[in-house]
């Protein structure tokens, strides 16, 4: 009881200090340039008109790829660029749905270039397609606006009059970071109206420059009405040269129901802005190279190259690119077989590596079938694991589904074995090195969801598990069962009662009953949760999770397996991996406790530490301090503390663990995060 008092108060001021740090520095900072001033008051006046527009945009992308090696073959959106030409062209007439300011629909209509397959290249560049310079952020999630008055700390303003009642602002960082730009506008000095803006940045391997022009009146002021950005991309002695160019709201409306049309005679005919004599160029060349190919291609079909088709065209395509499809009704994406983004070590995990398929099959807007299924491998344990669900969606708007799925979870431990044997045989048996309390572990999940009010969702359904010993042979010569099943009845409340402004309540129970299906275990088990992603302005985050699990009924041969208290078997990414998670904690201590109480507590900033660090600091995208603890039956409270940062190639922690007060040890993790947005 003791340690349990001491475990829930190290929590509670971990949480009450974190929310006092978040509190301060949310505090609005009061600035001495009243143009700022008018620039916020300017976007609550208009802010509110932006309900439902649509917009036409028409974009432009012009690429020149100046140094190429083998190197961009394994970048997932320039493999189209590793051969052939050195001088690309894309445009896309698309339709632009807004709901509010801050969220918005890109529906491509027409689209043609010269990229192999008219696929999309360097994608992240979608980005720069919409910049919201009145938001916190300028795109999806990344980059400090200057003109958000939370952002202003991170800024040096310089303000100056003209005469033609325009106000220059120019700005720069206090600290330099890839997550700040620098640049000027100018403004209309009376109503605080930003007429245009330059902004000059770097951000994942990209230094660009944009040059956004600024709606003239209404809500439309607060978008953009051309934008043009100019950047280059260097990676490994790879360079790529682009010029982008938006025109918004253009004349030219096309059918809701038109599909995406891949013509460039139809983007002549609607094209709002001519073309260049560099783009005519890229054309001519590349219609010119077409023939050429026509030409080769009949001569091919007379003595074909079939190593060069199966490895370079096929095999060689699909092995650093993702593998899609897409119709009105369905849909299919597997990840590229070589891509560092799914590959992460950590000390006592080892190096582990996986792979995602997204699949869809729509009947109707709301009915449609889902399968994604997520393998990996541990190469460390020499263990393959995959999670496959197949869900049936029937109805969105209720967030209702039901789903199976199927997967093998982590090797599990159940101490019961050899207390039994010991039981039988005595002490003096020698189980040492024999892993006889190991089982491998593959389940199968059957379950409904539904929301019966929009802060309460109920899940229903049943679980099973069949355990394996991987020991089989001695579990036997010991005259002991190397299979156990459990079939146990499951019900699931989830609770928002703040909605999205507080934490998420999940109770889990679970019934396990003997002889059905051949089960053979008999338990009841219950599960309290609660989770809380905090958004702070400035991009921050506080991360909070509480919660705790038990066993009321359980037989000696049970295993403690719980749903919110598990050692993770794939590794998820920075958006969703660490915080919550215990990174030292042995495997086996989770299923060594009749109950476990636990708290996690995380910060995320953009600008915390390791910005401060001369060069390095420059490139640090976010960085995060955790704290988290753990109650269980037959130890200490143990504790972990961790700092964690990331950037454009990789995620990487430190964790440093102890129970109650004495060190048990340290682990550094990290994630490759090369490429993730691309």
């Amino acid at each position: 009881m003791k340690h349990c008092q001491l475990s829930i108060r190290l929590l509670i001021l971990t949480t009450l200090l974190l929310g006092m740090v978040t509190q301060s520095f949310s505090k609005e900072q009061k600035t001495k340039h009243p143009i700022l001033q008018r620039i916020s008051e300017y976007q609550k006046l208009h802010d509110p008109q932006i309900d439902s527009i649509s917009d036409n945009v028409y974009a432009k992308f012009r690429f020149n790829v100046e140094k190429r090696n083998v190197s961009m073959w394994f970048i997932p959106s320039l493999y189209v660029m590793a051969k052939g030409p050195r001088e690309y062209l894309r445009e896309s007439y698309s339709k632009v749905d807004f709901e509010d300011a801050h969220h918005y629909e890109i529906n491509s209509q027409v689209v043609a270039g010269t990229i192999h397959h008219n696929r999309r290249a360097m994608p992240t560049l979608l980005d720069y397609l919409t910049p919201h310079i009145y938001d916190i952020a300028l795109y999806d999630g990344h980059m400090l606006s200057p003109f958000n008055r939370h952002n202003h700390r991170y800024y040096r303003y310089t303000e100056k009059e003209n005469a033609d009642g325009t106000t220059r602002l120019e700005f720069r960082p206090k600290l330099y970071n890839t997550q700040l730009v620098n640049g000027f506008a100018i403004i209309e000095t009376e109503t605080g109206r930003i007429i245009r803006t330059t902004l000059n940045g770097e951000y994942d391997m990209i230094r660009f420059r944009t040059e956004i022009q600024q709606g003239l009146e209404g809500a439309r002021s607060l978008m953009p009405a051309k934008c043009t950005t100019v950047s280059t991309f260097k990676f490994f002695g790879n360079r790529i040269s682009s010029y982008f160019d938006a025109s918004y709201n253009c004349d030219l409306t096309l059918p809701d129901t038109m599909q995406i049309v891949h013509s460039r005679s139809k983007m002549d005919s609607i094209r709002p802005v001519p073309l260049d004599e560099k783009d005519k160029d890229i054309y001519r060349a590349y219609d010119e190279s077409e023939i050429e190919d026509s030409i080769r291609y009949e001569e091919k079909k007379k003595h074909p190259n079939m190593l060069k088709k199966i490895f370079w065209d096929t095999i060689g395509d699909n092995l650093v690119t993702p593998i899609s499809s897409e119709s009105d009704v369905a849909y299919f994406r597997l990840s590229p077989i070589i891509n560092p983004l799914y590959l992460s070590y950590s000390h006592s995990r080892g190096f582990r590596y996986k792979m995602k398929l997204r699949s869809r099959l729509t009947f109707s807007p709301h009915r449609y079938l889902t399968l994604n299924p997520t393998l990996g491998y541990n190469f460390k344990l020499k263990e393959f694991y995959y999670t496959i669900p197949l869900r049936m969606t029937y109805n969105p708007k209720r967030n209702g589904y039901a789903e199976i799925i199927y997967g093998n979870d982590n090797r599990i431990t159940n101490t019961s074995v050899m207390d039994r044997i010991h039981e039988i045989y005595g002490d003096s048996v020698n189980l040492d090195d024999k892993n006889l309390d190991l089982f491998s572990d593959k389940y199968l999940r059957v379950f409904n969801n539904i929301m019966l009010f929009d802060w309460l969702d109920i899940e229903t359904g049943v679980v099973f598990h069949n355990r394996t010993a991987l020991n089989k042979d001695v579990m036997v010569s010991f005259d002991m069962p190397t299979k156990y099943r459990s079939f146990a009845p499951m019900l699931a409340l989830n609770f928002s009662p703040w909605l999205d402004k507080g934490p998420t309540i999940s109770i889990d129970y679970e019934r396990g009953i003997k002889g059905v299906w051949g089960s053979d275990l008999d338990y009841e088990r219950w599960e309290i949760d609660a989770q809380w992603k905090k958004r702070i302005p400035g991009l921050r985050v506080l991360n909070l999770r509480a919660g705790t699990g038990f066993y009321t009924r359980k037989q000696n041969n049970i295993f403690l397996d719980y749903a919110h208290f598990r050692d993770e078997n794939l590794p998820h990414g920075w958006d969703d991996y660490w915080s919550g998670d215990f990174q030292l904690l042995r495997s086996r201590i989770y299923n060594q406790s009749n109950y476990y109480i636990r708290g996690n507590a995380s910060y995320e900033s953009p600008m915390i530490l390791a910005t401060w660090i001369p060069y390095l600091g420059k490139f640090i995208e976010k960085e995060r301090f955790y704290i988290s603890s753990v109650l269980l039956e037959r130890s200490h409270p143990y504790y972990e503390l961790g700092y964690a940062f990331t950037n454009r190639y990789m995620s990487v922690g430190i964790f440093a663990g102890f129970n109650n007060v004495k060190y048990d040890g340290v682990s550094v993790e990290f994630e490759f995060e090369l490429f993730r947005r691309w």
